[in-house]
């Protein structure tokens, strides 16, 4: 049990940041290539698709954490947000919390 009442759209945005981070975690490695032209994970199964799919994530994830970390429900918590937040985390993380 919480000492907040976030606010749904809160919650949601929460939620699906922790699914877009995971989905993000179960990409391969992307490949690359050092500066002395060694070729890094050429055989991680990357493609242009997987490509395309990480930039929309990780577009969406800077969306959410932008969405998140300016929200109007911290700015009315008297003193210090760090507890809050974790709240949220905790919340977020709850099974239909």
């Amino acid at each position: 049990m919480s000492d907040y009442e976030f606010p749904e759209e809160l919650l949601r945005a929460k939620r699906e940041w922790f699914a877009v981070a995971q989905r993000l975690e179960e990409f391969p490695l992307r490949p690359y290539t050092d500066r002395a032209g060694v070729e890094h994970r050429a055989d991680s199964g990357w493609t242009p698709e997987l490509d395309r799919q990480e930039t929309v994530l990780r577009k969406r994830f800077r969306e959410l954490s932008i969405e998140i970390s300016i929200h109007p429900f911290w700015e009315t918590l008297n003193g210090s947000t760090v507890a809050a937040r974790m709240a949220l985390r905790e919340a977020a993380r709850r099974p239909g919390g």
